[in-house]
């Protein structure tokens, strides 16, 4: 979504005209909640906390009131008991006749070193090998009339406008790491300056040219190659002399000889003639000899003629000082390949692109355009490495490039991203909100939660579990209910004023309970971690990863399933401020707080409820759907999953489905099959009891 939001924009502009009647904006409102309502019965005037409206609809409901009507509401006014839909169409149309710009930094700012989020730095510190190779990616497909070069400005835009698209992360010795974003200009000026003069980088030497003079490129200088020895140039000139990325001198990435990034002889990532990706000398990707993949002919990977990104010559000491387009977006000419070949293309880039992040280089998001020609759909892959997103941000994202691209195709060049609280403020106050005694008073809560028992018995003895619990030996048991079970489960949620995520999460620790032998159990829960109450924050159209992991305690105590499940949808609902408070405690609290939550290890069991994700994206006439090809591997074969077992559930198409993902050098696949078998038994008769406990109820009225 996106809005008005020049840099010299007025801070306290007159009243807006033409706000909208009451009317309007309660007809619009309601018909964006009864999206969410899950059952057509409900009563529309009843208050939104009793619709069973989640705080992700309510963060989508959020981001729409602010790209329609230019009024922001905070989520923390949304769950606020007794909000109706027509007292907050009310609210927004009193708003709306008084809305002006937000005092926010311009678009396309740089923002100095701050505190790495509590999740960034805990994945910082257990991911010690390769940190590259951990995304966020989505294929969809384009519509074929795309124009590129409305599509490319529109993709400038929405890197300009949100921060978490342009960070990187410094890493210092002995040291906390830090994050900082690099600047971008806001709209397609060639070779002018962000905060500088005409031709000067921002925060660079004078003649060095963001967006593409001769000189120098991206943070780096001539013939200095990225990662690499000297001579090299990471998506430079035709034929550039000898090495690859990340390779040594005369050695392509996959191989072979005097090759470019994952190419052979000659070849140029960045695009130039006879430019190949992984394929024999002079061959374009699956397709004709000599084609293109996007740029001209010696053209660098930060736009400039022989420089390269990330070189010893004019380096800031601090990681990228500036983003340019090139650096974020490509394009692969497929127009001349048959179907069955365009597919193969396309899956081969994709796995391509999963390996070419470098969060301490700023390189966090690649756009790839795939250009099928006039009369057939296109592509667009979009990865985004997951210290700078989470599954929240593909709505935001979407919704905004979107609307860019509307916008601009209609002639409209005054229309950018613009977001409330950007991802480097966020980090900010949430470290500034661990030494507030609102925070502090919450640490008693989170140590007991702590002392609860986390741990599951290992099939395979192995020195560090941890260690072993990588992705490359991961395994996957899949359960799926029947669709009239996940109806009663919405019956079932609603007579308890409970989420169904609840109810599936205390199946888990019925689960577990017997498994374990314990009348308590900690469980590490996924929220969405979008908490206004932190700072004043508005975080309804900010990108960046918000997740957060939050430990909660199922007590199983004896009793009725009635009783059981009350004490965990009553502890759930008493978590304090969302479970924020946790991760900026054990991260960025005093350090007598600090010690005792660290001291605790994680749940060995992580719990996810994601809903219908299908149904969140925004997708629209630019992106039509989801593409059918693979995005290729997320995450490198190393990498350190954070739990030993993970449970994820889903309820696509209204059939409730729950992964349980393990490593098969910890546990055997008849344990886990096991363990699901127990949590079936235990969420069927949970909803059976709660259908038999609310009868009588009927009966009664």
């Amino acid at each position: 979504m996106t809005a008005p939001a020049r840099p010299d924009t007025p801070t306290n502009p007159a009243p807006a005209p033409n706000t909208p009647a009451v009317e309007e904006i309660h007809t619009r409102l309601a018909g964006w909640l009864a999206e969410a309502v899950l059952t057509p019965a409900a009563d529309a005037s009843a208050p939104l906390r009793d619709l069973g409206v989640d705080s992700l609809d309510l963060i989508r409901t959020a981001r729409r009131i602010e790209a329609a009507f230019g009024v922001r509401v905070q989520l923390r006014e949304l769950f606020a008991p007794g909000l109706t839909t027509a007292r907050l169409a009310e609210l927004v149309a009193e708003r709306a006749a008084r809305r002006g710009s937000a005092d926010a930094a311009p678009p396309g700012a740089a923002h100095g070193p701050v505190v790495l989020t509590p999740s960034q730095e805990q994945a910082w510190e257990e991911q010690t090998g390769d940190r590259g190779h951990w995304n966020q990616a989505m294929l969809f497909t384009t519509r074929p009339d795309l124009d590129a070069e409305l599509f490319g400005e529109a993709v400038r835009r929405l890197v300009a406008g949100h921060a978490s698209l342009r960070l990187a992360v410094e890493a210092r010795p002995a040291r906390r790491p830090r994050q900082l974003v690099a600047a971008m200009a806001p709209d397609g000026l060639t070779g002018t300056a962000v905060d500088g003069p005409t031709g000067a980088a921002s925060d660079g030497p004078t003649g060095t040219a963001l967006d593409g003079s001769t000189g120098a490129g991206f943070v780096g200088s001539t013939g200095t190659a990225v990662d690499g020895p000297t001579g090299a140039v990471f998506g430079g000139p035709t034929g550039s002399t000898g090495a690859a990325s990340d390779g040594p001198t005369g050695t392509a990435l996959d191989g072979s000889t005097g090759a470019g990034f994952v190419g052979t002889t000659g070849a140029v990532f960045g695009g130039s003639t006879s430019a190949v990706v992984d394929g024999p000398t002079g061959t374009a990707l699956d397709g004709p000899t000599g084609a293109v993949v996007d740029g001209p002919t010696g053209a660098a990977f930060g736009g400039s003629t022989g420089a390269a990104s990330d070189g010893p010559t004019g380096t800031a000491p601090d990681g990228p000082t500036g983003t340019t387009l090139d650096t974020v977006l490509d394009t692969v000419d497929i127009s001349e390949l048959a179907d069955a070949e365009l597919s193969a293309a396309v899956t081969l880039r994709c796995a391509v692109e999963q390996r070419s992040l470098d969060p301490q280089a700023g390189r966090v998001a690649r756009f790839v355009r795939f250009d099928a020609g006039p009369s057939r759909p296109g592509r667009l892959l979009i990865v985004v490495h997951q210290l700078a997103f989470d599954m929240v941000s593909w709505s935001v994202l979407l919704a905004d490039l979107q609307e860019l691209y509307t916008a601009l195709e209609a002639g409209r060049r005054d229309v950018w991203a613009a977001e409330g609280t950007s991802y480097p403020q966020w980090a900010q106050a949430l470290a500034a909100h661990a030494r507030t005694p609102e925070a502090e008073a919450e640490a008693e809560w989170w140590t007991e939660v702590a002392r609860t028992p986390a741990t599951v018995p290992l099939d395979h003895a192995v020195a560090d579990p941890r260690a072993a619990n990588t992705a490359a030996t991961a395994a996957t048991h899949r359960e799926e209910f029947p669709a009239d079970l996940t109806a009663r489960l919405h019956t079932a949620a609603r007579a308890h004023r409970a989420h169904p995520g609840d109810l599936v999460l205390h199946a888990l620790g019925e689960a577990l309970a017997d498994w374990l032998d314990e009348p308590a159990v900690r469980v590490d829960i996924l929220r969405h971690g979008r908490e206004e109450t932190v700072g004043g924050t508005h975080l309804a159209r900010t990108t960046g990863w918000f997740t957060t992991t939050v430990p909660v305690r199922l007590d199983l105590a004896p009793g009725t399933p009635a009783e059981r499940l009350a004490r965990t949808v009553g502890h759930l609902a008493a978590l304090p401020g969302g479970g924020v408070g946790h991760g900026a405690l054990a991260r960025h609290g005093r350090p007598r707080i600090s010690a005792a939550l660290r001291a605790a290890p994680p749940s060995d069991v992580s719990f996810d409820f994601e809903g219908d994700d299908a149904d969140a994206l925004p997708l629209g006439t630019l992106l039509p759907d989801v593409a059918p090809e693979a995005v290729g591997d997320i995450t490198a074969p190393h990498w350190v999953r954070p739990h030993l077992i993970e449970v994820i559930a889903t309820t696509d198409d209204e059939t409730l489905r729950v992964e349980w993902w393990y490593s098969a050098l910890l546990h055997d696949q008849a344990t886990v099959r096991g363990l699901a078998a127990r949590h079936r038994a235990a969420l069927t008769a949970l909803v059976a009891a709660a259908a038999e406990s609310a009868a009588p109820e009927a009966r009664t009225r």
